[in-house]
């Protein structure tokens, strides 16, 4: 029923707002039930420029023909969308670190998939990597609904649980510490049937967090067996290594998170580590997911206030939620000054040397505070440009890149004939400034127009507990491994 009213408010939309136009002309190329786009400009992905978009014509969700005289066409009974000249049409944004989890009531982090879900895709990004994930059933269960039709929200490309003590979240402080959901004795054929139980649920890429070298080495293996891809946080909370880069890159990691050296500043020792990372980065291929929004995050916002809040995030929370994170305030920075400039060092040095097609789009936006990770997307992309990084290239990160890296790039991450129609038009040129990226008419996937304010009018005041009486439904509980083990962790 919900979906039925999804449906007839979009068909609203597209008669009041985009103003279709039906025509009857000669050709044979559209047919019934075909939408066409023309006009505007278009980025596909590929190219390092954007072209003039004569018409894209889009069938049963997925893109049939490019660059076609659409006037030429036989549209009758064809929805035509018509772009301003300033307009540009980009394809749809890809998310490879996209947190669903929240700490609201601090008691650990939960999962609340349906409107993250909704402020994800009214921001333009259409596929989601979760990254790891402590209720991963929930997030399962969304994505068989949005699968089927029943449900509004980005292709969500689950990772199932953490692979490694952090399913015990922040009770562990390294890999040796005991947790009942990854046991210090965990057995080989424990990790291999792990793997393979999650396999079976549609997991395509695992996260590996504080595991041990041997326990990587085992899950990377199984995964690649299972034909899913591996990513991995690979330093823990001493700042220390659980697997370093070098080992993790030639056990065969396909995505390196975070950081590729410890140096917390350029005068750290271990930064003359930073060349030879970057070499084996690129001699092996290994995508790199810097997160440069996450760890700058308070001092990024303190110096660039107006271009990293352009909107009130607060108002997605209900109001007892809003008045919680007021209580709790904002948290420290999470690294310091020099450590995140070596940050920057080592993304810009991967990119100078030659990685350019590596380097790929993530949020890292676990909710402590008011602010949301379907708008921190858009903090990524400024954050990286501030990097150094030329827009075109943040753009294919965004799109191209990830796709590749989570092995969908036969089906996404481009606006190519045979691939999923998953676009996004914003209003100006986000090639001149990455900024018009958050400036969107509206999101298609897999064929489907969505409004972004109709999307982010329903999320409003929904996210969080209503008061004390629900704070249950908000508090992590961590489930053994072992049927024989029992209870959480204190």
């Amino acid at each position: 029923m919900q979906h039925s009213i999804h449906l007839a408010i979009y068909a609203i939309i597209f008669l009041v707002g985009l103003t279709p136009v039906l025509v009857q002309a000669q050709g044979t190329e559209a047919e019934a039930g075909s939408l066409v786009i023309r006009g505007g400009w278009l980025f596909d992905g590929v190219s390092n420029t954007r072209r003039r978009n004569s018409g894209i014509i889009i069938r049963e969700g997925k893109i049939v023909s490019l660059d076609v005289v659409a006037e030429k066409q036989n549209l009758a009974h064809t929805t035509v969308i018509e772009l301003a000249e300033s307009e540009t049409i980009l394809p749809g944004l890809i998310d490879m670190h996209a947190h669903y989890n929240l700490d609201l009531v601090d008691e650990g982090r939960v999962e609340e998939v349906v409107y993250n879900g909704t402020i994800f895709l009214a921001n333009g990004v259409t596929s989601t990597w979760s990254a790891g994930e402590f209720y991963p059933e929930r997030v399962i269960v969304q994505r068989d609904l949005i699968d089927a039709g029943d449900a509004i929200g980005p292709r969500l490309f689950v990772s199932g649980p953490y692979f490694g003590a952090f399913r015990c979240e922040y009770q562990v402080k390294v890999a040796g510490d005991e947790c009942v959901a990854w046991p210090n004795d965990i057995s080989e054929e424990e990790i291999r049937n792990e793997v393979d139980k999650w396999a079976q649920q549609g997991v395509v890429s695992i996260k590996i967090k504080q595991a041990t070298p041997g326990e990587a080495e085992i899950l990377i293996e199984q995964a690649h067996k299972n034909g899913m891809t591996t990513a991995g946080h690979l330093a823990n909370y001493n700042v220390e290594y659980d697997v370093s880069t070098r080992d993790a890159i030639l056990m065969g990691m396909d995505r390196i998170e975070h950081q590729l050296t410890l140096a917390l500043g350029s005068d750290d020792p271990r930064s003359k580590e930073m060349h030879e990372m970057v070499d084996l980065m690129i001699k092996h291929q290994v995508y790199y997911d810097a997160n440069l929004q996450m760890y700058g995050s308070i001092n990024l916002r303190r110096d660039h206030p107006a271009e990293m809040i352009w909107t009130e995030e607060a108002k997605y929370f209900t109001p007892y939620t809003q008045t919680l994170l007021e209580l709790r305030g904002p948290p420290p920075p999470e690294s310091d000054k020099p450590e995140f400039a070596q940050r920057v060092i080592e993304l810009m040095t991967l990119f100078e040397a030659g990685g350019e097609n590596l380097l790929i789009v993530g949020t890292d936006e676990p909710v402590y505070t008011n602010l949301l990770p379907g708008f921190a997307y858009h903090r990524e992309l400024l954050a990286m440009t501030y990097a150094g990084l030329p827009p075109v290239t943040v753009l294919k990160a965004a799109t191209i890149n990830g796709a590749t890296a989570l092995g969908v790039a036969d089906k996404l991450g481009s606006v190519e004939v045979g691939k999923l129609a998953d676009l996004v038009v914003v209003r100006g040129n986000p090639l001149d400034d990455i900024k018009v990226a958050r400036s969107i008419r509206f999101v298609i996937k897999e064929g489907v127009v969505h409004d972004p304010k109709t999307l982010l009018l329903s999320s409003e005041g929904k996210i969080g507990p209503t008061g004390p009486a629900d704070h249950a439904d908000w508090e992590l509980e961590v489930k053994p491994l072992r049927a024989e083990a029992s209870g959480s962790l204190e």
